[in-house]
């Protein structure tokens, strides 16, 4: 059974690189709901399971990526051995064990949605970098141009241009003033086509050279 189930995975591996030429895809686990945007990478020994992972973002080595993750967006940095969308057990219950909601382990016909548990969503925005060894828990939102550091688990939500560190993550600073954050959100330049990101890399290294550009 374990061979021809290898064996499935290797065949829908290699559709899926066929599918998406422009994408570097050498993960051990696909589901088969993913949407690759094109030139993402995605290193050895990955399980990924998002529903979308956006242009020239890159998954490290050894990530596990849930499929409660509902996007990764374009342009993320995601370092080795992280785990993203890692779902919490119903501590409430008599039993924390997933046997008593999920069908695979044949004690209930179907699965249960247990609120709070195995319902929410994640949501990884643009530009996004993340450390090795982060774990993000299910339900958390990761703004844009967010900097997760190494080692830090992040069980909040993350604002759109914040550093944060430590487990649980706390916030160390933000990237820019707000004003600056607000300019570089509104330019959603991750969204520029490739001709219009190469007319302008130049600027990428200075903010306000950047910003009046634009």
């Amino acid at each position: 059974m374990k061979r021809a189930m290898k064996g499935v995975q290797f065949l829908w591996r290699q559709y899926v690189r066929l599918k998406n030429p422009s994408c570097s895809i050498h993960a051990n686990i696909l589901a088969k709901n993913v949407q690759f945007e094109k030139y993402v990478t995605v290193e050895y020994g990955c399980y990924v399971a998002a529903k979308k992972i956006g242009k020239y973002t890159f998954v490290g080595m050894n990530s596990y990526i849930d499929k409660s993750t509902t996007s990764i967006g374009r342009f993320c940095s995601i370092a080795m051995n992280a785990k993203i969308s890692l779902q919490n057990h119903p501590h409430e219950w008599v039993s924390t064990h997933p046997f008593t909601y999920k069908k695979k382990y044949g004690f209930v016909p179907k699965n249960i949605a247990i609120e709070g548990i195995n319902t929410k969503k994640t949501i990884i925005g643009n530009d996004v970098w993340m450390g090795a060894n982060v774990t993000i828990l299910a339900g958390v939102t990761i703004g844009d141009g967010a900097i997760i550091g190494a080692n830090s688990l992040v069980s909040k939500n993350v604002e759109p241009y914040c550093i944060v560190s430590g487990a649980p993550a706390r916030l160390v600073r933000h990237r820019f003033d707000p004003e600056t954050i607000a300019k570089i959100q509104q330019s959603q330049w991750w969204n520029w086509d490739d001709k219009k990101l190469q007319a302008n890399i130049g600027k990428f290294s200075n903010v306000d050279e950047f910003l009046k550009s634009i």
